[in-house]
C-alpha cells in the first residue's frame, strides 16, 4: 500500500510544475494511460498510486522519492546532460541548449541568474568566430570528436546550419530577463585557449588567433554597451531595440564556477556547470533554496556596474580591454618571429 502522505507530496511537486490543475491532469491521463475519473481519484487519495505508476511520474518529472520518504537534508536528486545526451556533433550540444530554453521561455515571469568567472557560454554566439573556437575546443577536448582529432583550427571547421542554430540559442538569452555576476578573469579561459593553441600549432592559419582577439575585443565593447543599457541586444543593433533585462553585477571577492538559477511563478531549477562545458541540473527546494539565498547574499556584497557606477563600469571592461590587449602582442611577436 502506498503511503498517503508519499503520494500527496509527489502530486503537490507534479501540480506545481502546471499552470492549470486541468493541464496537470491531461498530462496524468496520458502518462498513466488513464481517463479524468480515475486520475481524479488518485489526486484526491480515494485510491493509491500502484508501484508502477509512482515509478512512471517519479521518472518523468525527476522527482528523488528518497528526499520525499526521509526528507534527508544532505541527498539531491539532479540529471547530467552527458548521461542523456551523447554528444557526437556540435549540434548536439547546442539543441540541448535549446530545448532547455524553449522550456524556460514557456515559464510564467522566469528570470535567470547567472553567476561566472569566464565567458557565458551563450554570448560566444554574438560573434561566430568565437563560438566557432570554443565548439572546437570542446569537441577537440571533451567530446572527443573524431574527425577534428588531427585537424587545426580554422574558421571555415563550424558549418552555417551550426552557426544559426548558435544564433537561435543566443535569441532565447537575449530575451530572457537576467542579473549576472561576472570577475575580471571573465576572459582569461579563453585567452589562454587561444595563446596556447598558437604555440602548438593549433591553428591552420596563426593570423586567425589575432581574429579571435579582436572578436574578443569586439565582445567585451558589446557587452559593455548592454551593461550601459541595461538591456539585452544582439551585436549591430542599437540598445533602444533590446529585449531582456541586463543587471550586471562584479565581484572579485569570491571565485565562482558557473551556477544558474532560473526563477518562475511556477518554480526554480539549479544549474552548475559539472565537467565544463556539461551541467548539473536540480528543482530540488533544498537546493534551490540554498542556490537563491547564496545570490542573495553575494549579490548584496558586490557592485551593480550595469546603467548606474559609470566609473567602475568603465574600470571593469578596461581592465578586460588589457587583458586582451597583452595576449595579442604577445602573439604578434610570436608571429613575427616565425616568419623570419
Amino acid at each position: 500500500m502506498t503511503n498517503p502522505d508519499l503520494q500527496k507530496s509527489l502530486f503537490d511537486i507534479i501540480l506545481s510544475r502546471y499552470p492549470r490543475r486541468t493541464d496537470a491532469v491531461d498530462a496524468l491521463c496520458e502518462l498513466l494511460h488513464l481517463s479524468k475519473d480515475p486520475v481524479y481519484r488518485r489526486l484526491r487519495g480515494d485510491t493509491f498510486l500502484t508501484p508502477g505508476e509512482i515509478s512512471v511520474l517519479a521518472n518523468h518529472y525527476k522527482i528523488s522519492l528518497d528526499a520525499l520518504v526521509t526528507n534527508g537534508t544532505d541527498h539531491v536528486l539532479c540529471r547530467f546532460n552527458a548521461f542523456s545526451t551523447r554528444v557526437a556533433s556540435f549540434e548536439d550540444y547546442l539543441n540541448g541548449f535549446r530545448s532547455d530554453f524553449e522550456q524556460i521561455r514557456r515559464l510564467p515571469n522566469p528570470h535567470l541568474y547567472y553567476a561566472s568567472a569566464e565567458v557565458p557560454v551563450f554570448t560566444y554566439s554574438f560573434f561566430p568566430e568565437l563560438i566557432s573556437f570554443k565548439l572546437y575546443i570542446w569537441g577537440r577536448t571533451i567530446w572527443n570528436l573524431e574527425y577534428l582529432r588531427h585537424r587545426p583550427f580554422d574558421f571555415d571547421l563550424v558549418t552555417h546550419p551550426v552557426i544559426r542554430l548558435s544564433q537561435d540559442v543566443l535569441q532565447h538569452y537575449l530575451s530572457l530577463n537576467s542579473t549576472e555576476l561576472w570577475s575580471v578573469h571573465l576572459v582569461d579561459n579563453t585567452l589562454a585557449q587561444i595563446e596556447y593553441h598558437v604555440y602548438s600549432g593549433g591553428f591552420r592559419d596563426p593570423a586567425d588567433a589575432l581574429t579571435l582577439c579582436d572578436k574578443t575585443a569586439d565582445w567585451v565593447a558589446h557587452t559593455r554597451a548592454m551593461a550601459q543599457a541595461g538591456r539585452k541586444f544582439n551585436a549591430g543593433e542599437k540598445p533602444e531595440n533590446g529585449q531582456g533585462v541586463f543587471n550586471l553585477y562584479h565581484n572579485e571577492m569570491i571565485y565562482v564556477n558557473i551556477t544558474a538559477l532560473i526563477t518562475s511563478d511556477l518554480g526554480r531549477t539549479v544549474y552548475a556547470a559539472f565537467c565544463n562545458p556539461n551541467f548539473l541540473v536540480s528543482a530540488d527546494p533544498k537546493l534551490c533554496d540554498y542556490t537563491e539565498s547564496w545570490f542573495g547574499n553575494v549579490l548584496a556584497k558586490s557592485n551593480l556596474i550595469s546603467q548606474s557606477a559609470e566609473k567602475s563600469r568603465d574600470w571593469f571592461f578596461r581592465e578586460l580591454g588589457k587583458k586582451i590587449g597583452r595576449v595579442k602582442q604577445r602573439i604578434l611577436l610570436h608571429v613575427e618571429e616565425n616568419r623570419q
